[in-house]
């Protein structure tokens, strides 16, 4: 019986057998009676054959009458739900993603209204995700761009002075900068998500590309006079080099900006039979509860103190990179407990 329930078919065809003899039925019973009403026993059986014909064409008709009414409330009732589904998939085809489809059974129609929600919900959710990204680039570009306006202007004073004038003009250049590595970030972000795997594979050194990293970012490293644990298993890796190094340079940085003055990031990557596992961890100011579950969001920053920075596009950045290679990235983090990513990357056997 559970499984009639959740078929819309074999419902249909048990309700027209329903019908079917509900009406045979009746109708039957109908004719019967006034058969028996109308029946003379002192009538010929020519007469009685002529009546009984009669009675039987009667029979037929409201058997077919009544089978249709009841058949086409029976469908209407069925058609109801698509009826709804359809209108409400115009709705939502004029960009109303908020529209919500009720149905109880289990069945086909059941399943589609529960897939047509679901639908609407993941659509209703980029749509609010396309709009906090405009508002987030729009946000991105507005402020450095307002600051370079700003400066340049204070730069039309002929009477200012030449500590001034070099102060405004590293501002310009460092917001420059800025603007560059944030178009830069998104034109790879854009890139990134329309790629489903790796461009250019090939057989590297990945631990030497984990110290090259190092030597990249030595300045930023020795500024905060930081204390480098490492520990780096021979690791040789198949894969795109170029998209690799953009998930230790991402975490490695973040890791130093993070950290306090005199502070130390231990760097740990290890090789197993079947995949590569590289942790990077830092004893700085780590991540709150109500923050870690957006860090990977585009544009998102949750240490505003260092929002001129960055662009919040980095670990999104990381994560779609891990993901395009197979693998998957992890983290552990507490406020004023620094903050540990884990990065497991998928290796073929030898």
């Amino acid at each position: 019986m559970g499984k009639i329930s959740k078929s819309i078919r074999a419902k249909g065809t048990l309700i027209a057998i329903g019908i079917l003899f509900f009406s045979c039925f009746v109708s039957t019973a109908i004719t019967t009676i006034l058969f028996l009403v109308s029946y003379d026993k002192n009538i010929n059986i020519r007469e009685a054959h002529g009546i009984f014909s009669s009675l039987m064409f009667l029979s037929f008709f409201l058997c077919v009458a009544l089978g249709s009414i009841l058949l086409y409330t029976a469908m209407r009732k069925i058609t109801e739900p698509i009826i709804r589904i359809s209108d409400a998939a115009k709705a939502v085809s004029k960009g109303d993603f908020s529209i919500k489809v009720i149905q109880q059974s289990d069945d086909e129609i059941g399943t589609l209204a529960k897939n047509f929600n679901l639908m609407t919900e993941e659509l209703n959710n980029m749509e609010y995700l396309r709009k906090d990204f405009i508002s987030s680039v729009s946000h991105e570009f507005k402020t450095p761009i307002a600051s370079i306006k700003g400066f340049a202007e204070l730069l039309q004073n002929k009477n200012l002075s030449d500590e001034d004038f070099r102060t405004y003009t590293n501002i310009i250049i460092e917001e420059t900068k800025r603007l560059s590595h944030l178009s830069s970030n998104m034109m790879r972000l854009s890139k990134l998500d329309n790629q489903r795997i790796p461009e250019s594979v090939k057989t590297f050194s990945l631990d030497e590309q984990i110290r090259k990293t190092l030597v990249l970012l030595e300045e930023n490293w020795t500024s905060k006079n930081l204390t480098l644990e490492i520990d780096l298993d021979q690791i040789s890796y198949t894969g795109d080099e170029a998209l690799i190094q953009h998930i230790w340079l991402n975490l490695i940085e973040n890791a130093i900006k993070f950290s306090k003055e005199e502070g130390q990031i231990f760097i740990n990557a290890k090789k197993f039979t079947n995949h590569i596992y590289v942790e990077i961890k830092d004893e700085g100011i780590g991540i709150s509860n109500q923050n870690q579950a957006r860090i990977f969001e585009k544009f998102f920053q949750a240490d505003h103190s260092h929002s001129k920075e960055g662009s919040g596009l980095g670990l999104a950045i990381v994560k779609k990179i891990v993901e395009i290679c197979g693998g998957e990235i992890q983290f552990a983090s507490g406020l004023g407990r620094g903050t540990t990513f884990k990065v497991h990357l998928p290796v073929e056997n030898e």
